[in-house]
């Protein structure tokens, strides 16, 4: 998570999602906890229509 932060900070907005979406694996989050965290870090930077879609993603990824 310091790894995304850090990357987010710097403005590297699509490295911080694949840093986040590896992250699914290395610790075993539960299924879409990646995608909640990606949604989460869109919407404390404020990128609203972000947010939105990756909630539309993991939707549609996970059949919901």
């Amino acid at each position: 998570m310091e790894r995304a932060a850090e990357l987010a900070s710097l403005g590297f907005v699509s490295s911080t999602e694949q840093v986040l979406l590896r992250a699914y694996y290395a610790y075993a989050l539960p299924e879409g906890g990646a995608y909640d965290l990606i949604v989460d870090l869109h919407t404390n930077r404020g990128a609203d229509m972000e947010a939105a879609r990756w909630a539309q993603a993991k939707r549609h990824l996970l059949a919901r």
